[in-house]
């Protein structure tokens, strides 16, 4: 049965049965799966690691974000640097986000509560997705705790990579110019931490410029 015919069956069922919403049942999961299949069709995913205790992925198609994950690793709040690599850190939680938009699509095509929905979409990302994340990482002890709806789907800009001829001082003047940070600071600050800064401002400011 195609994906128009279970639309059509369980519309059916609904003007049989009455009610507002069906109840739970493995042909309304499987719909479901089908639909969310064909809404990561095509997408990229770009993983942004702002440091070693935050990763961010995000699910990208047609210009505009379709979902994300971010996932937060352990903070030692007891030391003055916390200088652990992220291997070293024990997984805390992790939480997916998909445009409200979007949640809304479904529903309007599958009458189900949120809360279902929910659940579907959470076991749908386990089922398929989050095998290619713990490859990304190197870790398989990720798990996804929750969901978040979010108001709109943001402006999607690929991680920019640094620029062949760029110096230090040029990256540390590019931040200062477009944050609050003072340059006698960011000069005590590791080549690496710079350019992961600069990086992210980059993107910052080519998502507004995008109208994200």
């Amino acid at each position: 049965m195609n994906l128009q015919e279970q639309i059509s069956r369980i519309q059916s069922m609904m003007e049989h049965v009455g009610g507002k919403y069906i109840k739970p049942t493995s042909e309304v999961q499987n719909l479901v799966y089908k639909f969310l299949n064909r809404f990561a069709e095509g997408s990229e995913v770009y993983h942004i690691k702002y440091d070693d205790m935050l990763h961010h992925f995000e699910w990208c198609k047609d210009g505009r974000e379709i979902m994300s994950l971010i996932l937060n690793f352990d903070n030692n709040e007891d030391v003055w640097e916390d200088t652990r690599k992220m291997e070293e850190r024990p997984f805390e939680n992790g939480s997916l986000s998909i445009p409200k938009d979007k949640f809304r699509v479904f529903l309007n095509i599958v009458p189900i509560r949120e809360a279902y929905l929910s659940h579907l979409i959470l076991q749908w990302f386990e089922d398929t997705k989050l095998n290619d994340v713990k490859t990304m990482i190197g870790r398989d002890d990720i798990d996804i705790d929750d969901i978040d709806i979010t108001d709109k789907a943001p402006v999607c800009v690929p991680p920019p990579t640094k620029p062949d001829n760029v110096t230090k001082d040029e990256m540390i003047d590019y931040i200062v110019a477009n944050t609050l940070l003072k340059k006698e600071e960011l000069k005590t600050k590791s080549d690496e931490w710079i350019e992961k800064l600069y990086l992210e401002r980059l993107r910052r400011q080519k998502e507004k410029e995008l109208g994200g």
